[in-house]
């Protein structure tokens, strides 16, 4: 029989001698997580705009804009170690995406309804999409470290009613009638300038009634991913 190597053989000790450090220095170390942001795209002026998707209270947000756009959300929140549920009456426009996108097993589920979410934590947030062209739920499903996500692709008055729950509203592609449904709802004072007509490349957040325009560019692995979904 052979003998197996010892654990010396394995793992050979260190020649590298222990480092001390003070206080302070060890202090100033830390980890960067899921609460550094996520990396959305940059501004009118090529600085970097980050979105704090994952925050330590619940926290809700609405999309009005393409599939594109919040799939592109979802590979990027999986780069910040999240795992996600899509709650969706359209499956095949996820479950492909869904398989090629999981960055480990289990990290994107696609289902009817949700039951029980998981609570979040820092290194691994929870992401909730609803995918409901009535933009409703209940924004009160996550606890901390959690956001739900609802994708409308349209917006008018009669699926209006949950734009004021959101934390964060992107829009993206607006008509200048849904401009103006979701300005009102968030009080902008000029909805139809800073919301309709941008160029398609454009993502406008919505928060506490300012809003932004960020320049939003997949990576050709976003882009990858997005053509072979569309494909099946």
């Amino acid at each position: 029989m052979t003998a197996l190597p010892s654990p010396a053989s394995v793992v050979p000790a260190t020649v590298l001698p222990p480092l001390r450090a003070d206080a302070t220095t060890v202090d100033a170390l830390h980890v960067s997580s899921g609460g550094g942001g996520l990396v959305l795209g940059r501004d009118r002026d090529g600085g970097t705009v980050r979105l704090a998707l994952f925050r330590p209270e619940p926290t809700v947000a609405l999309a009005v804009a393409p599939l594109s756009l919040v799939q592109v959300l979802v590979v990027r929140s999986l780069a910040l170690g999240a795992q996600v549920v899509v709650q969706t009456t359209r499956p095949a426009a996820w479950s492909t995406f869904a398989q090629l996108a999981a960055g480990r097993a289990g990290s994107v589920s696609v289902v009817d309804q949700p039951g029980t979410l998981r609570p979040g934590t820092l290194a691994v947030p929870q992401l909730l999409v609803v995918d409901d062209e009535a933009g409703g739920g209940d924004p009160h499903r996550v606890g901390a470290w959690a956001t739900q996500l609802t994708l409308v692709e349209s917006m008018s008055r009669w699926n209006a009613a949950g734009v004021g729950n959101a934390d964060v509203v992107l829009t993206q592609g607006l008509g200048l009638s849904s401009a103006q449904v979701v300005g009102r709802a968030m009080g902008l004072p000029d909805p139809e300038s800073s919301l309709a007509g941008l160029p398609g490349d454009v993502v406008t957040l919505v928060s506490r009634a300012v809003a932004r325009s960020v320049q939003v560019v997949p990576t050709s692995v976003e882009q990858w991913l997005l053509q072979a979904a569309a494909r099946r």
